[in-house]
């Protein structure tokens, strides 16, 4: 008997303290999830990726070339490096190079349009990807005389 009078039960105040605890792990599961979301946009984007290894390759390309142009219409742009003729070029969906005139090597996917234009000693190229995104990147260009 003296058993059951020391038993309380649930009472209000422990039924208060499990919902305020609840509520905060609410609170920070919800705050995990949209961070999640953050880095997984920032992070995991393969455009981003896309673009950042295709800069660091123009960057290559246009280092130290003997002769770069403009093609028509601001659709690419041909350099000639170690004595090899390069184009460069936008196509529907992508950004391809060229080498002699022969084959595609695809450098960028998913681009619904692309501007290639040689002002003096750079070349500045915008992009705009298929998902609205856009991007614009300046490249520094050396022409030697090989």
């Amino acid at each position: 008997m003296r058993h059951l009078l020391t038993n309380k039960g649930y009472t209000l105040i422990d039924s208060i303290l499990q919902l305020t605890v609840l509520l905060l792990f609410s609170q920070l599961i919800l705050f995990y999830s949209v961070w999640f979301k953050q880095v997984e946009k920032h992070f995991f984007y393969s455009e981003t990726v896309d673009w950042e290894m295709f800069s660091v390759d123009m960057e290559s390309y246009v280092s130290s070339v003997s002769l770069i142009q403009e093609q028509i219409n601001h659709s690419g742009i041909r350099y000639i490096k170690d004595g090899f003729e390069y184009d460069i070029e936008c196509y529907p969906l992508l950004i391809r190079k060229q080498k002699n005139r022969l084959g595609h090597e695809p450098m960028l996917i998913g681009v619904k349009s692309c501007d290639m234009r040689v002002i003096e000693n750079q070349v500045v190229i915008r992009v705009e990807f298929a998902s609205g995104r856009k991007e614009e990147r300046t490249y520094e260009v050396f022409v030697s005389s090989q």
